[in-house]
């Protein structure tokens, strides 16, 4: 019995010292320290088992999740998900200026990456700034407070340096069918890839985003149709650490075999490059990153070049446009065609600034324009919109047309610039890759032999005419666009008979209809019956509001400003 008992304590020492020795095994698998403002250092660790891991830290007080100087956490490298932050642990002051923060984690066997970010000089959501509350509220030097920053994490498991850090992250996106990393600013970049068959990916991106705008972010067309099957938006994005501007979405999403296309954008700051404010979680896979959920079928992804704006395409652009500026092209399809329309431009409140269309050459009606409700977020301010569209145009000749009011366009932004700065405008491509160059031709409209008679461009106080004959009798289309408020007119048009100086036909208040921009700007767009003879037309204007010399929104085709005649085909 006694012999027993003196193995059973035998063996239970044993046991203690045991796991006691375990415990005291347990060293510093991480540390960083020294973190210099404006910094984020990471580092890394390998656990070869489930344990239990000690975290201490040294950083300045917490307010929220929301406000922290110094933020520090713990990734699982796998899925990229935060397993640990600061905020969950418990602190107390060390002195007057630093916080000592001290935890246990428990965490499965596998990978991780460390991370402490130092930004004092960021101001919260509420414009509260650790640095005013630091340094000039308190009137001290803490400067040397950056020397005690730090974190440890002590375990059973394996260090890693930054660079083991990096090499596997590079590893996980090399293992994306497609990449797309947002690593620096001003950044538009695209990736064509094809599914040879119908798969579920995980699409996972981080960016920058908030009520008045997304700022850095992506999206997938299908390359074909340019349908969007999949969209970074803020409203389904979640929060991804750090500032509150930094949002993400991991989702699975099914796509049918074919051809797609992967954007990314970034803006003019905050990036991995240089954060001007906390960092997300995962600040290394700021971009788009698409995956299989078997990895195998990575093998049905074959990746290609795509080119968003073919130049062998392009029928007739106008592009970087600056502020109060109309510009207006013709061209003449040889045959039914299908037509991509790019547009940027400026709009907000259902209203569009800068805009574009395109109009029937003989007839002046539009057949097609940039709608607000027609328009999607084109990035930066909320007020950036892009419409991208493809219609089919009969035969026949066409004219295009942008206009910009005084302010927020190309180089003169007023508000975070779109993604696509240089495109600010308008561009119309055929939308069919097998396209011939000589099925579209110039048009001119002054050389438009259907043209009878013209007064165009006036200005204030005018009074022209033209004389034009007729052979015989005919219907005549009349495009005029003058000034008319409350009933009365004080710019518009009228066709005297030249031998009886009789009126036959007057541009009144009632037979014309809004021309857009001011209410005032009337327009009429019919035609009108005339018999053979000699004829005068007129168009006289006021001492305001004219081509040139606006003094509100101009009406939607300044350039025309007067009266055309033209020959109808009957």
């Amino acid at each position: 019995m006694k012999n027993n008992f003196n193995t059973f304590l035998f063996k239970t020492f044993l046991l203690l010292a045991f796991i006691q020795s375990a415990v005291f095994a347990q060293s510093e698998i991480a540390r960083i320290e020294n973190i210099d403002p404006e910094e984020v250092k990471f580092t890394g660790f390998v656990l070869n088992s489930e344990q239990e891991v000690e975290i201490e830290a040294v950083g300045l007080h917490r307010r929220s999740r929301y406000s922290m100087a110094t933020s520090a956490w713990i990734l699982n490298a796998d899925n990229r998900e935060p397993v640990w932050e600061l905020t969950d642990a418990n602190s107390k002051w060390r002195d007057r200026k630093l916080r000592e923060y001290h935890d246990t984690v428990r965490l499965p066997r596998g990978r991780y990456e460390v991370y402490y970010a130092n930004f004092p000089g960021w101001q919260s959501r509420d414009g509260w700034s650790w640095k005013d509350f630091f340094f000039r509220k308190r009137g001290e030097e803490y400067e040397d407070v950056f020397e005690e920053f730090m974190i440890s994490v002590r375990g059973n498991g394996k260090a890693l340096n930054t660079q083991d850090v990096i090499n596997y992250q590079n590893d996980l996106k090399k293992r994306a069918a497609v990449a797309l990393s947002g690593d620096r600013e001003d950044l538009y970049e695209n990736q064509g890839f094809e599914l040879k068959k119908p798969m579920d990916v995980i699409v996972y991106c981080v960016g920058e985003a908030r009520g008045d705008g997304t700022f850095d972010y992506g999206w997938i067309i299908n390359a074909d149709t340019r349908e969007q099957v999949w969209r970074f938006e803020e409203r389904n994005a979640e929060y991804a650490g750090g500032s509150e501007k930094n949002r993400y979405i991991r989702e699975t999403i099914s796509l049918p075999a074919g051809k797609y296309a992967a954007f990314y954008v970034t803006d003019d700051s905050h990036s991995p490059r240089e954060w001007n404010s906390p960092p997300p979680y995962d600040p290394a896979f700021w971009g788009l990153f698409v995956y299989s959920d078997n990895p195998t079928d990575k093998n049905s992804v074959r990746l290609f070049d795509y080119e968003d704006i073919p130049g062998k395409n392009i029928i007739a652009e106008f592009t970087q446009v600056r502020d109060d500026e109309y510009l207006s092209k013709g061209f003449t399809l040889k045959k039914d065609m299908k037509i991509r329309i790019y547009v940027l431009g400026e709009g907000r409140d259902g209203d569009m600034f800068d805009f574009g269309w395109i109009t029937d050459a003989k007839t002046h009606e539009r057949v097609w324009e940039m709608r607000y409700r027609d328009t999607e977020h084109a990035g930066g301010n909320s007020k950036n919109r892009l419409a991208d569209a493809v219609i089919e145009l009969k035969k026949g000749s066409y004219l295009l047309h942008y206009i910009t009011d005084d302010s927020h366009s190309f180089r003169r932004w007023n508000a975070s610039p779109p993604f696509d700065q240089k495109m600010w405008g308008i561009t119309l491509l055929a939308a069919d890759d097998n396209f011939n160059p000589k099925d579209v031709t110039e048009y001119d409209e002054e050389a438009d032999r259907s043209i009878i008679a013209r007064i165009v461009r006036v200005g204030d106080d005018e009074r022209l005419k033209k004389r034009f004959s007729l052979k015989r009798d005919s219907d005549v289309r009349v495009y005029a666009i003058g000034e008319g408020r409350g009933g009365d007119m004080f710019d518009y048009a009228w066709i005297e008979n030249d031998n009886t100086g009789k009126v036959v036909w007057e541009m009144t208040y009632r037979n014309t209809d809004f021309a857009g921009g001011a209410r005032k700007n009337r327009e009429f767009n019919d035609t009108v019956f005339l018999k053979a003879g000699n004829y005068v037309l007129y168009f006289e204007t006021d001492d305001s509001h004219s081509f040139g010399d606006w003094n509100s929104a101009p009406p939607r085709d300044p350039a025309n400003y007067g009266v055309t005649l033209y020959k109808t085909k009957n």
